[in-house]
């Protein structure tokens, strides 16, 4: 998801402006909802396993 920073107009995470953004597909809803996705192994060594 991205937050535009107010001050300088592009993404915090990204760096696209919005018109850069306008057209970019997003992920099926079935996706967005799936919680029982696992982790890749270098961010569950960073994280943790979760509460699943």
């Amino acid at each position: 998801m991205c937050m535009i920073d107010p001050d300088t107009g592009v993404c915090l995470g990204c760096g696209r402006a919005p018109e850069e953004m306008s057209g970019v597909p997003s992920a099926p809803p079935h996706a967005e909802a799936d919680d029982t996705a696992q982790l890749p192994d270098n961010v569950r060594q960073q994280v943790g396993e979760g509460t699943q």
